[in-house]
Order: structure tokens, then sequence, then C-alpha cells
């Protein structure tokens, strides 16, 4: 083909196409629920970008800032990563010395000073104190909670890693190896509900499991014996006050039968002996000299009871029990019994709750979110109700991003959610940390996700572990200074 005629070429293809994109919908063609064909219209072709992502250089103790050529000169095409313009990475170590401060209603500081003046004395022999976080995915693997505890017990006093469930759902954990023989069910107040059950006996980790069927009629004619093992060893990974623990608390209720069990430390024979059979829910404790580098646990039974959880602590401080409950939005403690719930904390002395929900709202997108308010607000009265002196901190939902178009930008009601779970806290006289204002607020999570090194993974919703650990730090570097606030009251 001769020059003149590839020249009119490529003319008629530039033509065509900007002849679509006049006529092309703005709004794009809907092909189904989850897909949109879009074009590029003359306005994006004409105009300067039109989205920014969160400069977050005013988080920062000194500005981290890669030029667009210098951040692309580092990627290759074989890693995929989209070109993603105006982003401002950050530092981890300069966001960590950043206070952003926890809010309460009406400015009233003093709300969390009756919990305060409990921290202050738990380092005492025959004192302990709780804290609990709660939260959806976000914190799953003690991402976020692992340094909390670490900087909360060198502090103040007290070791080990807190309540574990039975069994985890998810393998992947920081602080411990837990392992289990793979006959155990379990069962969940959030999620996928079973609602065959009979009860809403779940205890305060909204879980419990077994490792026998339900009996029924035919269950109760079957003299089968059914055997588990539960396996609990240190991590190399985990900080090393969480390695230490001197007391271990077995929680177990709705016990028809007998049950044999065996306890190992480090492969020798600790104690065996028998869980009694009772319809309420029973603690069965053992202390230790040595804090065992690897538990083993070893049941035999007709029945299984319900398990609802295992706690390795010290014998007194400061305890924090990392409690994720992925696809939560934390309406999850009015489903549960409330008796039961009372009777853990208090056995376990919860004085402090960390909520950290919000996340699985933000993809249903809507301009008011009263009724998450209200519900919200619900479970937190129920919380209050059942234990009056109980101290609750709610961490906002962090920023969460959606592709659009070349773009990566916050879900558009993420904003509406937050706000309704501070005015949820407020009215419930919680006090409240926005860990989307502490990121940066709006499109700041490209920000994190592009950092050197990263702080977010690549689905733009979850921080890694590195992320995790520097939000972590923030907050507590906020509960200190309102700690502190408090000693210098008492002057």
């Amino acid at each position: 083909m001769k020059p003149p005629k590839i020249l009119v070429f490529v003319f008629s293809v530039l033509a065509i196409l900007l002849a679509v994109s006049i006529i092309f919908p703005k709004e794009g063609i809907r092909i189904n629920d989850q897909f949109s064909l879009h074009f590029l219209t003359l306005d994006e072709i004409l105009q300067e970008d039109t989205v920014q992502y969160a400069d977050i250089s005013g988080i920062l103790s000194s500005s981290m800032a890669i030029s667009d050529s210098a951040y692309l000169a580092m990627l290759s095409p074989a890693q995929g990563q989209e070109i993603i313009r105006d982003t401002v990475r950050a530092n981890a170590d300069s966001l960590k010395v950043r206070v952003h401060s926890i809010e309460y209603p009406e400015g009233d500081s003093t709300l969390l000073y009756p919990f305060f003046r409990k921290m202050r004395s738990v380092n005492k022999p025959g004192h302990s104190l709780r804290i609990m976080h709660y939260g959806d995915s976000q914190i799953e693997g003690d991402r976020m909670t692992s340094l909390i505890r670490y900087k909360l017990q060198k502090q103040f006093g007290g070791s080990g890693i807190g309540m574990q469930p039975p069994v985890q759902l998810y393998g992947y954990q920081l602080s411990l190896i837990h392992t289990a023989s793979d006959n155990w069910m379990r069962y969940t107040a959030f999620g996928k509900v079973d609602s065959t059950l009979g009860h809403n006996r779940y205890g305060i980790l909204g879980s419990f499991a077994r490792f026998s069927p339900y009996p029924d009629e035919d269950f109760m004619q079957d003299e089968k014996e059914y055997e588990a093992w539960i396996n609990m060893a240190q991590s190399k990974r985990a900080y090393h006050l969480t390695r230490i623990y001197k007391k271990c608390k077995l929680f177990y209720g709705n016990a028809t039968q007998p049950v044999f069990y065996e306890i190992y430390t480090n492969g020798e024979l600790y104690d065996a002996d028998f869980l009694e059979p009772t319809d309420k829910f029973k603690v069965k404790t053992w202390n230790f000299e040595e804090s065992p580098k690897q538990l083993e646990f070893r049941f035999k039974t007709s029945c299984s009871p319900d398990f609802y959880g295992i706690a390795l602590d010290h014998d007194h401080g400061l305890s924090v029990d990392n409690v994720p409950m992925r696809g939560s939005a934390g309406l999850v403690f009015s489903r549960m019994d409330g008796d039961m719930l009372k009777q853990m904390y208090d056995n376990l002395q919860v004085k402090l709750l960390l909520l950290q929900f919000g996340g699985n709202v933000v993809p249903y997108i809507s301009d008011n979110h009263q009724y998450y308010e209200r519900w919200l607000y619900r479970e937190l009265r129920k919380l209050k109700t059942l234990l009056p002196d109980l101290s609750i901190i709610i961490i906002g939902v962090a920023d969460m991003s959606v592709k659009e178009k070349d773009y990566y930008v916050s879900y558009p009601n993420l904003e509406h959610i937050r706000d309704a779970m501070k005015k949820a806290a407020f009215s419930a006289d919680c006090a409240y940390w926005d860990m989307y204002s502490a990121m940066g607020g709006k499109n700041s999570m490209p920000s994190w996700v592009f950092a050197q090194p990263s702080l977010a993974s690549s689905d733009f919703v979850h921080l890694n572990e590195r992320g995790a650990r520097v939000l972590a730090e923030m907050f507590y570097n906020a509960l200190m200074h309102d700690y502190n606030t408090y000693v210098r009251s008492l002057d």
C-alpha cells in the first residue's frame, strides 16, 4: 500500500473513533449488573485528568512523592499493573508517628477514663483486664491486633495471644500455628447461620465448634465414640510477649456426656481427665510454670460438647483478643444469647471492645445509610445494657476503591457509611476512631497500594501486614495520647 493510501486509512480510522466518542453515551452501555461498556468521550480526550488520588503528604512528616516518570520506570509490562497517575506514596515510618485523634460524643474526652483507671492498675498480681478486637476480614490473621496487643502489653503488663476459637476457618495467622483434626464442625452467628441449631449460644467469639453431630434419635442409638484434636504451637513471627502464657482456659458447654481429654505440652502428657457434663457454659483451667512451645488437646466422647474457645494468657495483666468475622457488618451481638455473653465477658474481665466493621456494607450502594446507623446502634445498646461499665471504641471503615475506567476511586457511599457509624457510636455513648480519615480520606487507598513498599493489597480493599501495622500504630498512638491526658489530669 502506498503512503497516501496509508495516510487516508489512518485518518479514516481516527475519524470513525472520533464519531463514536461523540455519539457513545457518557454513562456507557450497561451489559449486566456488574459490567458496563464505556468509550472515551471527546471531553475526556481534550480535558486534563479530573480524578486525583488523595495527597497524603499532610500525613507524612516529610514528602515522599515520587514522580510519575520514576514510578513508571520501576514497572515492567510483565507485572500487568495499571499506569496510575497522580499518586503520592506513603512512607510507613512517617505515618506511624502521626496521631489521628479518637473522637467522642459532644467532645467528652473523659468517656474512656473509667477504662483508663482499670488499665493503670492492671499490672499487679491478681489483676487482669481484657480488650476484645472484633472486626471483619480487615483484621484476619491477627494483622492489626498483634501490634496493638504487643504495644499495650509492653506498656501495661501481661502476655499471651488471648482467646482463640477451637478451629480456625482461615489457616493463616501471624501469631500462632493453629491446626486441628478435620472432623470439627464450625457454627457461627455471622455469615451463613445454621437455622436448625435451636439455640443461639455462640459465646463471645460469635462461633463454636464440635466434633460429633448434634444428637437425634438415630444418633442416640449409635454408641460410636468420636475423637478430635487441636494443636497450638508458637509462631516464629509472633511478638515475644505473645509467645508467653502461664494460664490456659477451655470454654465449653452443652455437654450431655463426659468427655475424656488429654493435654500434651511439648509432646509430653501433662494432664488427663474428664470434662464433666453440663447444660450451661463451663471453664476448665490449667496453669503452667513455663510457657509450652506446643500445646495439644485430644478429646474422646460419644457426643461432643460445644467448644467456645481457648484462652492463652498470663496469670495477670492485659490480654487482647483478635476476633475476625469475615463477611460481617458487626450486626451479630443481638443474635447471640445475652446471658452467656455476660457470663463469659465477666469471667474474662472484658473492659474494652474495639469494633472494626463497615467494609461489608460498602458494596451496597445507597445515598442513605440510616438503616445501618439504627442497626449498629441496636448492637451497641445491647452490649452496654449487658455490661454498663463496658467501654467501646468503634474503628471506622477503611478507604476502599472501585475501578472507574483507568482510575481507582473511593466507593461513592463510603463517607455515608462512615458518618452512619459515627452517629451510632455517639448515640450509644461510644468513642469513634476514623480510620478512613487516618488513611488520608477520599481516594487514599491507591496511595497505600502504590506505596513503596506497598501498604495495601492489589484488591484496593484490604491492608496488607505492613499497612495494618502502620494503622495499628496510629490507633495505639491515639489511645495513648488520651491515656496520657487522663494521667496528667490526676496531678
